[in-house]
């Protein structure tokens, strides 16, 4: 749907905007959950995509077939606010409307450890926005997307709040071995989502700490890319498929945002790489066979189209940030983890107590005169 608003607005072909009304109809009556009775995680998400690789084959919207990996149901991993938000501004439709800000709070609500089971155990944030990088990356997107259309100041503040649980200008980069395309690619949904984040804020003209902290942390990992990042077919990976290069995209994508945000020599190391992978993506797909597939059709629909504006606007730059301490890196907690850790503690303590009460019991049977 995005994609679809994207190529509409590119070159104002109204078969572009057919597909993505369609598409909105669809993701309205079909995808989204519309209910408030189920678990936090689950009330108005969006139904998984069926399991990769795979025949649908009998599966639901709440199952994966036996075929494939157990589990599904909505979650923060998939979570997809841009196109209907963008499918109302162009359109005003208020369901549309209803519905990109329902996922966007929803990210809020997951969050909200008072609605788990856990809470008797644990209280705080639950950590389901950001289990994984691309939960991480989606929930940032969502809000970011939710904020710039209610400016609700509670989705904004989550954003922060999420942006310094799972990333930090001093993070150990190397250790953390997104080299590995197969089960790492996701960290890069992450920096695009940060690299949206950074321009929402400079379209609300707050240049302020949380901004640096998120340009550092952008910029630390940026440099990390430019000298380690490569095409992920380089990689070993289960199933080479057409998806890697058009994956591969959004490497373009976040080299251009920390281009924006650097200094000196940066820059052109940033461009450079940024071209490199634009042109890399492009090419490989094109001699592709498979390149007309769902995925990498729906990947380079929305990515990739900033390519044009970056090479023509060679001076721009963001605006400076504040001087700011970012502290070091600390490891966030979810809540089920430290609700099991209780759990096991409570038990210890009591089969001790227990144990000391037996113990007792014996002495004054055994021992104490009648």
């Amino acid at each position: 749907m995005f994609g679809s608003a994207v190529q509409f607005l590119r070159g104002g072909d109204r078969r572009w905007w057919h597909q993505m009304d369609e598409m909105a109809w669809h993701v309205l009556d079909i995808d989204i959950y519309h209910t408030d009775e189920d678990k936090p995680l689950y009330n108005r998400g969006l139904f998984w995509h069926t399991v990769h690789y795979v025949d649908a084959d009998t599966s639901t919207h709440r199952s994966y077939p036996r075929r494939g990996s157990p589990g599904g149901g909505p979650a923060c991993d998939h979570n997809y606010a841009a196109g209907l938000i963008l499918h109302h501004f162009l359109t005003g439709c208020r369901l549309t409307r209803e519905a990109g800000a329902d996922l966007a709070r929803r990210v809020v609500l997951a969050d909200d450890g008072s609605r788990t089971v856990f809470r008797w155990l644990a209280g705080g944030w639950t950590g389901l926005p950001n289990t994984t990088w691309r939960a991480s990356g989606n929930s940032l997107s969502a809000l970011v997307d939710g904020h710039r259309l209610t400016g609700e100041p509670e989705l904004l503040a989550k954003a922060e709040e999420l942006l310094r649980r799972v990333i930090h200008p001093a993070d150990n980069v190397p250790a953390m071995n997104l080299e590995n395309a197969e089960n790492c690619w996701f960290y890069t949904m992450t920096l695009h989502a940060v690299g949206k984040y950074l321009h929402h804020k400079i379209e609300l003209g707050q240049i302020d700490a949380a901004y640096a902290y998120a340009r550092a942390a952008l910029l630390h990992y940026a440099r990390w890319m430019a000298g380690n990042e490569r095409p992920s077919l380089d990689s070993p990976v289960e199933y080479p498929t057409e998806t890697w290069p058009a994956q591969d995209m959004r490497k373009c994508e976040v080299f251009w945002y920390a281009w924006l945000h650097a200094d000196g020599p940066e820059r052109v190391v940033f461009a450079e790489r940024a071209t490199f992978f634009y042109r890399y993506s492009v090419q490989t797909l094109s001699g592709m066979p498979t390149r007309h597939l769902c995925r990498p059709v729906v990947l380079l629909m929305g990515h990739g189209f900033r390519q044009g504006w970056f090479e023509t606007h060679p001076e721009e730059r963001a605006p400076a940030p504040p001087t700011a301490d970012f502290g070091h890196p600390a490891t966030f907690e979810g809540q089920k983890v430290r609700a099991i850790r209780r759990a096991k503690l409570l038990l210890v303590a009591g089969a001790v107590a227990a144990t000391v009460t037996a113990v007792v019991v014996a002495w004054q049977v055994w021992w104490l005169p009648s």
